[in-house]
């Protein structure tokens, strides 16, 4: 999950997109395979989420077509998920940022960032079936941005980050389709989110170096921990292998990935990259994806070792990342700069794993 262009985010991320355009240590390793490599799609202007739906074999992307305050509609675009030829749209009344799927229910929850909002969408319909409000909308001007979500099954919670100075969590009852509380003393602007339902935890990261675990049958703080104090960090992302009690945190500014020891806040190791973005852990095959957003890099990294074993040199900007049920096929949104969206749309590019 990803980089959303809101007023919030562009003075933190301002330097770390200039920033990313030097590759790191990334270029001492086998060149870059292409892109012309893998399958690609065109899909749409705006797009940012992806989601993946095994049973109806389709891949969802969100999509905030225009800014303008007209123009406020939204975008879910369906591709197949063998060739990525789209399938269908669905319209959604609010602009579509993030994406939680519940492939069961065959729900679809979209982040609406600009209006602070989450819409629900029946996956086999395209029916909009309820816009779930969030921040408080009395003075429009102050709207709290929506951001990352991730969906508890098991206890009918669905956490979504709220980008604000003094950060809040909002925890929406799925079954009720209702907000029934907000976490607060999230830090400033937390970000990323991450959950452990068997442990019954999730895992919030911010723009001041925390690392803040919540206890999700109490909604109380059970840690919290100021990764490496010593320097500054402004969070974006978090990918969790809570198996190992590790957890591998992306900052925009910083060419590394960090991982960090969930328990202690402890960074365990640096992985050498350039500049990074998204996020996702595999466990099946042990490895970790990262997106370098204006180097225009996807990293497939060894989770073991540490090291790069893959990467693929994109002709746009790689956004957000999916994966396929068996772990074996990665998807990932890739963004136009901003000089030419206006004529050529992002598109989405797939990767099968077991095949590189």
């Amino acid at each position: 999950m990803t980089l959303h262009n809101v007023k919030t985010f562009k003075a933190s991320v301002a330097s770390a997109i200039a920033a990313a355009l030097m590759l790191t240590s990334v270029t001492s390793f086998a060149a870059p395979l292409p892109e012309k490599d893998f399958v690609t799609q065109p899909v749409g202007h705006g797009v940012y989420e992806l989601a993946y739906d095994g049973q109806a074999k389709v891949l969802f992307a969100a999509s905030a077509p225009s800014f303008d305050k007209d123009k406020t509609q939204g975008k879910i675009y369906k591709l197949d998920l063998e060739d990525l030829t789209g399938t269908g749209v669905i319209e959604t009344s609010r602009r579509a940022f993030a994406t939680a799927l519940d492939e069961e229910n065959h729900l679809l929850y979209v982040g609406n960032t600009l209006e602070g909002s989450v819409t629900l969408i029946d996956t086999r319909t395209g029916k909009e079936l309820a816009v779930i409000q969030l921040a408080d909308t009395s003075n429009p001007k102050e709207i709290a941005h929506t951001r990352e979500m991730v969906l508890d099954k098991q206890r009918h919670r669905l956490y979504v980050s709220g980008v604000v100075e003094k950060g809040i969590v909002w925890v929406v009852d799925t079954e009720k389709r209702q907000l029934i509380t907000t976490l607060t003393n999230m830090g400033e602007y937390p970000t990323g989110l991450a959950l452990d339902a068997q442990k019954n935890r999730l895992y919030v990261v911010n723009g001041r170096n925390e690392l803040i675990a919540v206890d999700t049958t109490t909604d109380k703080i059970v840690s919290r921990f100021t990764v490496e104090p010593e320097k500054k960090h402004f969070f974006l992302n978090i990918a969790l292998d809570s198996k190992n009690n590790r957890a591998f945190l992306t900052d925009p500014d910083l060419p590394k990935v960090l991982v960090v020891d969930i328990n202690t806040g402890r960074v365990l190791d640096h992985i050498d990259v350039t500049n990074s973005l998204a996020v996702l852990y595999n466990e099946k095959r042990s490895e970790v994806y990262v997106t370098h957003r204006n180097a225009k890099l996807i990293s497939i990294i060894d989770s073991k070792t540490y090291q790069l074993k893959n990467s693929i040199a994109t002709n746009a900007m790689p956004n957000s990342l999916a994966l396929s049920s068996d772990g074996n096929v990665l998807y990932a949104s890739i963004k136009q700069d901003e000089k030419v969206a206006k004529d050529r749309p992002d598109y989405v590019l797939k990767i099968t794993l077991d095949k590189l």
